[in-house]
C-alpha cells in the first residue's frame, strides 16, 4: 500500500523543517543533532519505501504567501509529476490554497490535513480580539521573532486563523475538482498542569471537543477520516511528553 507518488509534509504556523541550535563560543566546534519538526514520522514512510519531502514556509506569514513558497518549493522537487499533499494545523490551508488558486507545475492527487482550523479557532479569536489585540500583535509577533531562532514571516497568521477570516477564506477558496480531500481530527483533556489547558478550556466552551487548539468540528473537512483519542495538537507531530505515556500506561489507561 505504499504511494507510488511523493508525499509532501507542510508544518503549522511557527513549524520548521529541522533546525540545529548553535552552541555558545567555547563549544562552537561542536554541533548537536538537528531537531526535526516531524519527529519520526518521515523516518517510518521512509522506511516503507515512501518518497518524502519536508517544506519549511514563513513560520508567521499568511495563508496566500505561504502557499506560494510551498508552491515553489514542491516545483524544485516534483517539476512535473503528481504529488500527495499532508498538512499539520494551518499547514492543511496552505495545501488547500494552493490546489484550489495557484497555478502549478506539478499535479495535486490528495490533500490530507491533520487537525486544520478549517472553520478558525476561538482560541485565535481570543488572543487577536481580547488578550492581545490588533494593536499590540506587532510587539508580540516581534517578540517571538527575537525568541525563536528560526521564527520569520509578516505575523499576518494570527489574524487568518480567526473564525471571522476563515468563514470568507472558506467561501472564497473552493475544493478542486478531481482532487480528493480527507482530514483527521483528534480529542485531549489535558491535566491540572499542562500547557494545553487554557487553549483547550477556551475552545471547549465555543466549539466542543478539542486536542488543546483545533476542535474537531473545526477539523473536519473533505472526507473525514476519524478523531484520534486522547492526543494532543503536538502529539500528532510526534512531540510527544513520554513521561505522560508512560504514566497512562502505569495506571491502565494506554494511550
Amino acid at each position: 500500500k505504499t504511494p507510488h507518488n511523493p508525499m509532501i509534509f507542510c508544518h503549522g504556523l511557527l513549524g520548521f523543517d529541522a533546525i540545529t541550535l548553535p552552541l555558545p563560543p567555547p563549544l562552537g566546534s561542536f554541533s548537536l543533532p538537528p531537531i526535526y519538526h516531524w519527529r519520526g514520522i518521515t523516518d517510518v514512510l521512509r522506511t516503507n519505501g515512501v518518497e518524502v519531502y519536508v517544506m519549511r514556509v514563513p513560520a508567521t506569514s499568511g495563508i496566500a504567501q505561504r502557499a506560494e513558497v510551498l508552491r515553489d518549493k514542491i516545483t524544485e522537487k516534483c517539476r512535473g509529476r503528481k504529488v500527495h499533499l499532508v498538512g499539520h494545523s494551518m499547514g492543511g490551508l496552505d495545501c488547500r490554497y494552493l490546489t484550489s488558486k495557484l497555478e502549478c507545475e506539478f499535479e495535486v492527487l490528495t490533500v490530507t490535513t491533520v487537525s486544520t482550523p478549517h472553520r478558525g479557532s476561538s482560541f485565535a479569536d481570543y488572543c487577536v480580539h481580547e488578550l492581545i489585540g490588533r494593536e499590540r500583535l506587532p510587539a508580540v509577533i516581534s517578540l517571538i521573532d527575537t525568541i525563536l531562532p528560526y521564527s520569520d514571516g509578516d505575523g499576518t497568521a494570527f489574524e487568518q486563523l480567526t473564525t471571522t477570516h476563515m468563514r470568507e477564506f472558506n467561501e472564497e477558496v473552493p475544493d478542486k475538482p478531481g482532487v480528493r480531500y480527507f482530514s483527521w481530527g483528534a480529542t485531549y483533556e489535558p491535566g491540572l498542569v499542562d500547557s494545553f489547558r487554557w487553549p483547550h478550556g477556551v475552545i471547549l466552551a465555543k466549539e466542543g471537543p478539542n486536542d488543546g487548539l483545533v476542535s474537531v468540528q473545526s477539523a473536519q473537512w473533505g472526507e473525514y477520516e476519524g478523531t484520534v483519542t486522547h492526543v494532543n495538537h503536538l502529539d500528532l507531530i510526534g512531540w510527544m511528553n513520554a513521561a505522560r505515556y508512560r504514566w497512562a500506561e502505569f495506571v491502565g489507561t494506554k494511550i
